[in-house]
C-alpha cells in the first residue's frame, strides 16, 4: 500500500453495469495506481474492495441516496492509513482528459480565501501579494461535459441543448456554492469534514446530501483557513436524472435548503449535526 495513495470511491445502484465504468477509466487507474471502491448502495449495502464482497455497516451512514459513498470514506477512515487523495465520483461520470492529475493538480497549490480575483490563473492590479499563496486547498470541486448538475424545476424548463458556462477559481472563504458530489477530490486531512447528509431515510431530500454537506464544509474550512477550488476538473456526465423521479426526491429537500443555509435548525438538521460529531471523531480516532 505504501505506493499507492488515491483511492477512488464510487457509490452504485446499477453493479453489473459498473464493468463499462471501470473500462473507460482503466487507463487513469493504472497510471495513477489507484485504489478503488464500489459502495453497493440499496437494502443490501455493502463494497467491493480488491474485486472482494466488505460488509460494513453505520449508522452514519445513509441507504438509497448517492451519500451511501460515505461507506467508502468509512473505510479509508477505518482501514487505509496511507490514502492521501481521496476522490469521488458517480457511475455515470467519464474522464475528459485526466481528472485525477487535474485534481491533484489543485490540491497542492496555495490559493487566496480573502480576496477574489476578477481574472483566471492570474492576478490584476491591486491583488495584494501576501495573500496570493494564502490558504492550502483541501478541496478540489470539479464540473461536467454532457449533462449539467440540475435540480428537478431547472431540468424541466432548460433546453436539452443549452450548456452553462462553469464558475472556475477559489470560493471565497466563508461563501456557499452547490457543492455536487460526483466530480470531488480532497486531502485526507479533511475526511473528518466530509460528512454527507444523512438524507436516505428522509423522504423527499434524497438529492441534498452532497449540498448540505458542502454548507458544512465551507463553514469548517473557514475556521480552518483552508481553500476550496471549482471548475478546473471536467468528467462527461452522460446520464441526466429522470426530472419526474427527481421532482418528487426533491420535494422537501427544496424548501428545507431554502432555509437551512440561513440558519433554521430543525430536529433533522440536529440529528445530522450530532452524526457530524460523531463522524469527525471517529475520523481522529477518538472513538472506533
Amino acid at each position: 500500500m505504501a505506493d499507492k495513495t488515491i483511492v477512488v470511491v464510487v457509490p452504485t445502484i446499477r453493479p453489473e453495469t459498473i464493468s463499462v465504468f471501470l473500462d473507460a477509466w482503466k487507463d487513469l487507474f493504472k497510471k495513477h495506481n489507484v485504489e478503488f471502491i464500489l459502495v453497493v448502495d440499496g437494502k443490501d449495502q455493502h463494497i467491493i474492495y480488491n474485486g472482494k464482497r466488505v460488509n460494513l455497516k453505520s449508522e452514519l451512514v445513509s441507504k438509497f441516496s448517492a451519500g451511501s459513498r460515505q461507506l467508502g470514506f468509512l473505510y479509508i477512515a477505518k482501514y487505509l492509513p496511507d490514502i492521501e487523495y481521496i476522490f469521488t465520483t458517480d457511475d455515470d461520470c467519464f474522464p475528459t482528459g485526466d481528472p485525477i492529475q487535474d485534481h491533484i493538480d489543485q490540491l497542492n497549490r496555495k490559493a487566496p480565501i480573502s480576496w477574489l480575483s476578477t481574472a483566471t490563473d492570474i492576478y490584476l492590479r491591486g491583488f495584494p501579494y501576501g495573500v496570493r499563496e494564502e490558504a492550502p486547498v483541501m478541496l478540489s470541486h470539479g464540473v461536467w461535459d454532457s449533462v449539467p448538475d440540475y435540480d428537478a424545476p431547472t431540468q424541466l424548463l432548460t433546453p436539452k441543448e443549452f450548456r452553462p458556462t462553469y464558475y472556475k477559481g477559489v470560493i471565497p472563504k466563508g461563501i456557499f456554492f452547490p457543492m455536487c458530489g460526483m466530480n470531488i477530490m480532497f486531502r485526507r486531512e479533511a475526511l473528518p469534514y466530509v460528512y454527507f447528509a444523512p438524507v436516505g431515510q428522509y423522504k423527499g431530500a434524497e438529492r441534498f446530501d452532497d449540498i448540505w454537506a458542502g454548507l458544512e464544509i465551507v463553514k469548517d474550512f473557514a475556521k480552518l483557513s483552508w481553500g476550496i477550488v471549482s471548475g478546473y476538473v471536467r468528467v462527461n456526465h452522460l446520464r441526466a436524472s429522470n426530472v419526474f423521479t427527481s421532482l418528487a426526491k426533491e420535494a422537501v429537500g427544496i424548501k428545507k435548503n431554502e432555509e437551512y443555509w440561513k440558519g433554521f435548525y430543525d430536529d433533522w438538521y440536529k440529528d445530522f449535526i450530532n452524526k457530524r460529531e460523531r463522524w469527525f471523531k471517529l475520523c481522529t480516532k477518538d472513538i472506533k
